[in-house]
């Protein structure tokens, strides 16, 4: 059996037998819901979570209306026969061309000159340092040891990567890009010829770090590569011209009349 004690008066009532403190009871109506025990669900409660479904309800009813409203609005007959029409005109003009104003023109053949140019500064560098490169120890870079065979040796090493890297960056000034604007001539050929050249740069940029000296073997593979490169890139400049083609007029042939006599 429940019981509950009054919170004003200490009496002790059973809430199934009772509604309340007796006490509480007779003292009037004013004050009986003070101290009546208070349901979960109450009324107030219950009302307030009636408005609030309801309110959520509304809400909801307006934004699918504003949706429906918008997509209806700007999804018409007309727009959408238009979009047709630009979709099947974008189709027919196919994908779109790249951006071709880093791109040479057909009658431009500097491109070619600069390449070969490119070429022979790299072949030039590997033929100066060949020797070099191949009789250099393998192992790790250290300037702080205090042996003064081995600090020799790193300072010697970290001279040359810099006349290394500073004749490499100084041959590719120009960048290792010599393209024409795609579909036009020799596009395809200088497309190769620039592959080859920036990775033959690439290759003898990695082949001499700064804290270490790779093996002789990786050395020789290096070489080896980037030599094979240049001689791609080779083999089809010599199959361009360096300069435009002249043509050479031949002098129009002109015809002279003899004076007719009469007579």
């Amino acid at each position: 059996m429940p019981l509950v004690r009054c919170q004003k008066h200490g009496r002790v009532y059973d809430s199934d037998e009772e509604r309340g403190c007796p006490q509480c009871l007779a003292e009037g109506p004013h004050r009986r819901g003070a101290f009546l025990p208070q349901s979960d669900d109450s009324p107030t409660q219950a009302a307030s979570r009636g408005r609030l479904v309801l309110l959520l309800l509304l809400l909801g009813i307006v934004v699918v209306g504003a949706g429906a409203y918008w997509y209806f609005s700007t999804h018409t007959a007309e727009r959408r026969a238009q979009e047709a029409r630009d979709s099947l005109r974008a189709l027919a003009a196919g994908p779109p061309r790249p951006d071709t104003s880093r791109f040479a023109k057909a009658t431009d053949f500097s491109p070619i000159r600069r390449a070969r140019a490119l070429k022979a500064n790299l072949e030039g560098l590997i033929r100066a340092n060949r020797s070099t490169v191949l009789g250099m120890a393998t192992g790790p870079i250290d300037t702080t040891v205090t042996n003064r065979a081995a600090r020799t040796r790193a300072r010697q090493y970290a001279a040359f990567v810099r006349r290394w890297h500073s004749a490499l960056e100084s041959a590719t000034r120009g960048g290792t890009e010599f393209r024409y604007e795609p579909g036009v001539q020799y596009s395809l050929q200088m497309d190769q010829v620039s592959n080859s050249l920036g990775a033959a740069a690439a290759v003898l940029r990695g082949m001499v770090p700064q804290d270490s000296v790779n093996p002789r073997s990786t050395r020789q593979a290096d070489l080896t590569t980037a030599t094979g490169y240049l001689n791609n890139a080779g083999t089809v400049l010599t199959s361009l011209p360096a300069t435009a083609p002249t043509t050479v007029r031949r002098p129009s042939r002109t015809t002279v009349r003899r004076p007719t006599t009469r007579r």
